[in-house]
């Protein structure tokens, strides 16, 4: 009886021991992210999944849209598609490539995790609250690299989206639409150049063709890189450069068009839908086709 009675005693106070530091531990953000894979007898949620949450800043320049495709009361998975410039900066992808995760944190009553942009950025951590009638996403600690979420925002639900994927795709598909076919005689009519760039796009536009940046536009991109189209009117020549970049990197560029006003002959381009870029010799209102480029995935102009 008494040997009984000290193997009870001894398992009791083994688990009062073990209770007593776990309680003392404080778990950091990055290890509740990491626990939600570890689940596995989570209690659903009474939702209706894959729900979408949006938010628009008020000069409607921004906005984050949330889709969260599993919800528990232990752990939160989403992917975030966040617009930046009225459009001129995707954060999104179009498939299903869930970029948040995180657990429930009960001292703050918010699922706190990690999420990485779709620039390839490095892991940051957020904290996503939710309630019925709204969803409030913070950012705890910035990602190293790119990304255009916004710090903090509350977002409202979106009825009316089931996939947040396929709208934001349509969206850029009719963007694309709008811009392209784009040549040298409707460059007014498709988009606005601009006059002030920013001093990165400056500084690689000159170390590439040691030309200044007159106007630029940002065109739509179908890749994980900007699309750049730079105009440099330089003396009588008026020289126009598609140049694509990955962040604050320079990855490739192209010389499409030269009107110099003291010779015949013009150099011309024009960008189709499947972003295929002809390039033509123009003599006396004549066009003869001389090359022709299509820009691949990575942001790489090839030749056909």
């Amino acid at each position: 009886m008494i040997n009984k009675f000290l193997i009870s005693l001894c398992i009791a106070s083994t688990i009062i021991c073990c209770k007593g530091e776990y309680s003392k531990s404080e778990k950091s953000p990055e290890s509740i992210a990491n626990s939600v894979e570890a689940k596995t007898t989570n209690k659903e949620n009474n939702v209706s999944l894959p729900e979408s949450w949006r938010w628009k800043s008020q000069d409607k320049s921004r906005e984050l849209t949330i889709k969260i495709v599993k919800l528990t009361s232990d752990s939160l998975i989403a992917q975030y598609c966040a617009v930046y410039g009225s459009g001129e900066k995707l954060d999104c992808d179009f498939e299903d490539n869930f970029n948040i995760k995180a657990a429930f944190d009960q001292k703050k009553g918010t699922y706190v995790g990690t999420f990485k942009s779709f620039f390839n950025s490095g892991k940051g951590i957020c904290s996503i609250k939710r309630t019925d009638n709204s969803l409030t996403w913070k950012i705890l600690k910035i990602p190293s690299g790119e990304y255009y979420a916004p710090d903090e925002c509350v977002l409202q639900k979106n009825e009316n989206i089931l996939k947040t994927g396929s709208a934001q795709k349509n969206s850029e598909s009719e963007r694309i639409s709008n811009v392209f076919p784009l040549n040298n005689n409707n460059i007014s009519e498709k988009i606005s150049l601009n006059t002030s760039a920013d001093n990165n796009l400056k500084e690689i536009f000159k170390q590439q063709y040691q030309l200044d940046v007159d106007a630029f536009s940002e065109l739509p991109s179908s890749g994980n890189y900007n699309l750049y189209l730079v105009n440099n009117v330089s003396g009588d020549s008026d020289l126009f450069y598609l140049i694509t970049m990955k962040g604050q990197k320079f990855t490739d560029g192209l010389e499409i068009s030269n009107s110099n006003g003291n010779e015949d002959s013009e150099l011309m381009f024009e960008i189709n839908k499947n972003y295929d870029i002809s390039i033509f010799s123009q003599t006396n209102n004549k066009r003869k086709l001389i090359n022709t480029f299509y820009l691949n995935s990575d942001g790489k102009f090839i030749k056909k």
